[in-house]
C-alpha cells in the first residue's frame, strides 16, 4: 500500500539543494554505533532509473543515498563492467543486437556455495568490453517503473562508476560511501593468470580512485596493461566511506586480508551462518553481516524450510542452533559486526516476506509487516547498522518519521 504521508513529505525535499533533507538531529539509535541506519541505494536508484546506469547513480545521490552499490563482473578482455546479473539478458536489449547472436550460450558456476546454471544468455565473462559498450540498459518490467528512459545508457565499467562517485561529492557538496559487490567470483577466475585476478583488479581500482589501500602484497605483476585515468581534483570535498561485498566467502576474507577495507559477508543460502560458532566464524573476517532481510522476520529455520534447502542437524546442533530471528540482531552486535540487510522495495512492490504468504514465523512475536511504515519502522528499532532499499527517496522520509518518534521518546526521558 502506497504511504499518503510519503508522498506529501516528499514534496518538500525539492526545496532542499541537493534534493532531500539530511536530517542532523543527533538521537539514540539502536545501531552499534548509536547512529542513524544508513540507507545504501540498491543498484543505484532502480525504481526510477535503469539499474547501475549513471543515471541511476546520480538520482541516488540526488535523493539522499548514503551508500551506493553498484555490482561487478570481468569482461574477457580483463574490464571490470557494472552490472547485477552474471549475463546480460532481461534488462538490456542485448538479444536484439545481430553482431551479438554467436555469443548467447549456457554456464554452470558455483556463487555463494551455490550452484547456479543459467541458459540462453551472453555472458560478461565471455564478451569483450567493446561488445559490452554495444549494449543498452532498460528499465526492469513493471508498470508502476517509467520505460521512457529504455536504451538511453550503456553498461558501465567499474572505472566509470568510480568516476561518478567522485563526481557527486564534488559537484553536490556531500560524501558518498561506495559498496562495490565482486559477483561470483569463482566463474570469473576462470582463465585468468592467477586464481585472485579478479579480486585484485578491483583492489587495485579501488585503491587509484581513493577508496581502499593495499593491507597486504598483491600481484600487481600480473596488471600492467590497467590503465586509470587521470583523477579529477576533490578541491576541498571529502571522499565518503568505503565497503567491499561478496557471496563469496572466500574472496570476502582474502579482501579483509590484502586490504584495509571493511568486508560485508553476504549470505542466503548457507544455514551455519545463522547461528552463534557461525557468526563466530565469519566475524574473523567480516565486518558486516548481509543477509536477506526475512532471516530477522521469518528466521532461518522456517526460511528453509518453506524453501526446501536442507542442512546437516548434527551440524547446525553443534554450532549452537539456529538463532532466533528476534535475537539475530542482537547476536551479530554482541560479536562487535554491524548488519546491512537486504532488500526494502518501493511500496509499489510486493515486500516479499513468507509470513505474508501464509508460512509462520519464529519470532515469539509473530511479527509480519502489514506495509512499508511497519516493515523500516520494525528494522530500524531491531537496530540495522545499513540498510539496501530501493526508493530512496521514500527510504529518506521513514527514516526521518522514525527519527521524529525516537526524538520525541528520549526527549521524555
Amino acid at each position: 500500500m502506497r504511504i499518503l504521508v510519503i508522498a506529501t513529505a516528499a514534496a518538500s525535499l525539492a526545496l532542499n539543494v541537493s534534493g532531500f533533507i539530511d536530517d542532523t538531529r543527533i538521537v539514540r539509535w539502536n545501531t552499534l554505533s548509536g547512529q542513524k541506519t544508513q540507507l545504501v541505494g540498491h543498484r543505484g536508484e532502480k525504481a526510477f532509473m535503469p539499474e547501475h546506469t549513471r543515471a541511476s547513480y546520480w538520482q541516488a545521490a540526488l535523493e539522499g543515498a548514503d551508500y551506493i552499490e553498484p555490482d561487478l563482473g570481468l569482461s574477457k578482455d580483463g574490464h571490470l563492467v557494472v552490472n547485477h546479473n552474471e549475463w546480460l539478458g532481461g534488462n538490456t536489449n542485448v538479444a536484439s543486437i545481430p553482431e551479438l547472436a554467436h555469443l548467447r550460450t549456457n554456464k554452470t558456476w558455483t556463487d555463494g556455495g551455490k550452484s547456479k546454471t543459467v541458459t540462453n544468455e551472453w555472458f560478461i565473462a565471455d564478451m569483450t568490453l567493446a561488445q559490452i559498450k554495444m549494449v543498452r540498459v532498460n528499465q526492469a518490467d513493471f508498470k508502476f517503473r517509467p520505460q521512457h528512459f529504455n536504451g538511453m545508457f550503456d553498461v558501465l565499467t567499474f572505472e566509470e562508476y568510480l568516476q561518478i562517485m567522485r563526481n557527486v561529492t564534488i559537484d553536490l557538496g556531500r560524501s558518498f560511501g561506495v559498496i562495490p559487490e565482486l559477483k561470483s567470483p569463482k566463474l570469473y577466475n576462470v582463465g585468468r593468470s592467477y586464481p585472485r585476478y579478479y579480486e585484485d583488479r578491483a583492489i587495485l581500482a579501488m585503491r587509484h580512485y581513493g577508496w581502499t589501500k593495499i593491507s597486504k602484497q598483491i600481484d600487481t605483476s600480473q596488471h600492467t596493461d590497467l590503465r586509470l585515468a587521470p583523477l579529477r581534483p576533490l578541491d576541498g570535498a571529502c571522499l565518503g566511506p568505503s565497503v567491499w561485498q561478496s557471496f563469496d566467502q572466500d574472496t570476502a576474507a582474502y579482501l579483509s586480508r590484502h586490504t584495509f577495507t571493511p568486508v560485508v559477508a553476504l549470505n542466503q543460502d548457507l544455514p551455519w551462518f545463522f547461528t552463534p560458532k557461525g557468526l563466530d566464524r565469519v566475524s574473523k573476517y567480516a565486518q558486516v553481516i548481509s543477509p536477506w532481510k526475512d532471516f530477522f522476520v521469518t528466521g532461518a529455520e522456517a526460511y528453509y524450510k518453506a524453501n526446501n534447502i536442507t542442512w546437516d542437524a548434527k551440524e547446525i546442533a553443534q554450532m549452537g542452533g539456529f538463532i532466533k530471528p528476534e535475537n539475530l540482531a542482537k547476536e551479530i552486535h554482541r560479536r562487535g559486526m554491524t548488519i546491512s540487510p537486504y532488500t526494502f522495495y518501493d511500496s509499489h512492490q510486493d515486500m516479499s516476506y513468507l509470513c505474508t504468504k501464509g508460512v509462520k514465523p519464529d519470532s515469539k512475536s509473530g511479527f509480519c509487516p502489514k506495509d512499508k511504515r511497519d516493515e523500516f519502522f520494525y528494522f530500524f528499532a531491531q537496530g540495522m547498522d545499513f540498510m539496501f532499499v530501493e526508493n530512496i527517496e521514500e527510504a529518506n522520509v521513514l527514516r526521518i518519521l522514525y527519527t521524529n518518534e525516537l526524538e520525541r521518546d528520549q526527549w521524555r526521558i
